[in-house]
């Protein structure tokens, strides 16, 4: 709207505002066709823009398909997971064992005898160097008689330097302080972590440990004695310094957690779960995929009748019911292990899905992977590139990558061509305000100009009536 004050039909009588604003409306119908081509083409880059985030979501879901743990994985089972769990590597073999948990490994722990002093800050009066030794390492520590006894806790915690015996032994055991007393656990549990000391300068019987200077330590300083862990797997009896057992059963890791009262039965088996979640995540999503292109490219559509789109829709059907170029044996198609997009015909090929989504038959998946995991992931991924995953991640990399994706770049296409029409309307504006101010100085123009001939018309009369009163005389 244009600047300025004016006054409408003074002379005239006629309604120049709304004659004006008349005049702009038919002036700005170019204008008004402009800003809707501009929005369409952003309800065209915003309906890409949403296949675009919904085929980036369907290519993140074939990341653990790539995965050879994904298909190979092993899981372990025990009948009591209370007392035992485990875990299965993909070198696992599968098999059923029976394990009795007769004791379990225990780090040694021992404690003063009594109460040092009721302020576990006060000084103690103690100085001089004690050793302490676990599984061949010897630890030094040096107390001075002002020291607390939480300053002897946090000197015994104190980890040496990379390299160095000393000062500190925190990288063998740990000390604390529990009710005026010291505390020290072995770091290492079993057996081969027992814990001994030296105490040339009666620093530990000071503090009622030990018994003398050899570092004997007393009866009743013992609050857990180091123990091995003892178990049978299949009548065969083990011992281990730890809990967690590695070197057993190949490729499972046992966790003996509670002696058990009898055998407990424990399973390794193919983990066929983690694979099928894979499967039905990509599956689910890349139904997600054809169902919101199809209602994209449909009669109501914002991309209707858009043949990039249906080429995409053709593209991606191909890609997810494909036989598998250089497979052999019983699994090499997507239909062998369960995704189907409908009833298989006579030729083998199967039929269409109106809108191209698929289905998982996970019962017949689940027992493909129990019967060949290695053949199924070479469905979806092998060395050749030729799986299912391999090619469709391939093809959607090419539609969404950053900057020459077909998407992104169609998106930023879209863009400048708003970008350009945003000029012209800039243009348009700046051309119809021009125009209204000219249609405003031509309409003040004509009221003042009117304005004079009705002042010349006033004159003119009152002269002729001037006159005929003077001939009347």
């Amino acid at each position: 709207m244009a600047s300025g004050i004016y006054f409408s039909g003074l002379a005239s009588g006629l309604d120049t505002e709304s004659i004006i604003t008349q005049l702009m409306d038919l002036e700005r119908i170019p204008l008004t066709r402009l800003q809707q081509r501009k929005n369409q083409y952003n309800v065209e880059k915003n309906a890409w823009h949403d296949i675009y985030t919904r085929l980036s979501s369907l290519q993140s879901k074939l990341g653990d398909l790539k995965l050879a743990s994904t298909f190979t994985g092993m899981k372990a089972t025990s009948s009591n997971t209370l007392a035992l769990t485990a875990t299965a590597a993909s070198n696992a073999a599968a098999g059923s064992y029976q394990v009795s948990i007769i004791q379990l490994a225990q780090a040694h722990k021992v404690a003063s005898t009594d109460s040092v002093t009721v302020d576990d800050n006060a000084d103690l009066g103690l100085s001089g160097t004690f050793s302490i030794t676990v599984n061949g390492q010897t630890r030094s520590v040096t107390v001075s008689s002002s020291d607390s006894l939480v300053a002897i806790r946090d000197l015994i915690n104190a980890v040496p330097p990379e390299g160095q015996t000393s000062p500190g032994a925190g990288d063998i055991v740990t000390a604390s302080v529990i009710d005026h007393r010291l505390v020290i656990t072995s770091k290492t549990s079993g057996e081969v972590g027992r814990i001994s000391f030296a105490d040339p300068d009666s620093v530990l019987q000071g503090l009622k440990l030990v018994s003398d200077t050899s570092g004997t330590i007393l009866s009743n300083a013992l609050v857990q004695d180091a123990r091995d862990a003892k178990f049978t797997v299949d009548g065969l009896t083990i011992t281990r310094s730890t809990n967690t057992i590695t070197d057993v059963i190949q490729g499972v890791t046992l966790n003996l957690l509670a002696v058990s009262n009898g055998p407990l039965s424990l399973d390794i088996g193919h983990d066929t779960q983690k694979a099928v979640d894979a499967i039905q995540a990509m599956v689910d999503q890349y139904n997600s995929v054809m169902e919101f292109i199809s209602t994209k490219a449909g009669d109501k559509g914002d991309l209707q009748g858009d043949p990039t789109l249906a080429r995409f829709k053709n593209d991606l059907w191909q890609l997810m019911t494909d036989r598998v170029a250089g497979l052999t044996g019983t699994y090499q198609t997507p239909w062998s292990i369960g995704i189907s997009t409908g009833a298989v015909v006579g030729s083998g090929s199967l039929t269409f899905d109106r809108n191209g989504k698929i289905t998982l038959d996970t019962t017949k998946l689940t027992s493909a992977l129990e019967t060949d995991p290695t053949a199924v992931m070479a469905i979806f991924t092998n060395s050749s590139e030729t799986g299912l995953v391999d090619k469709l991640d391939s093809y959607l990399t090419s539609l969404v990558r950053s900057g020459d994706g077909i998407i992104p770049s169609r998106e930023q296409s879209l863009q400048n061509i708003m970008d350009d029409i945003d000029d012209q309307i800039a243009r348009m504006e700046d051309r119809l305000t021009m125009r209204e101010e000219q249609l405003r100085r031509q309409f003040t123009a004509m009221e003042q100009a009117l304005a004079a001939l009705q002042s010349q018309g006033n004159w003119l009369a009152g002269q002729i009536a001037g006159l005929g009163a003077y001939q009347q005389k």
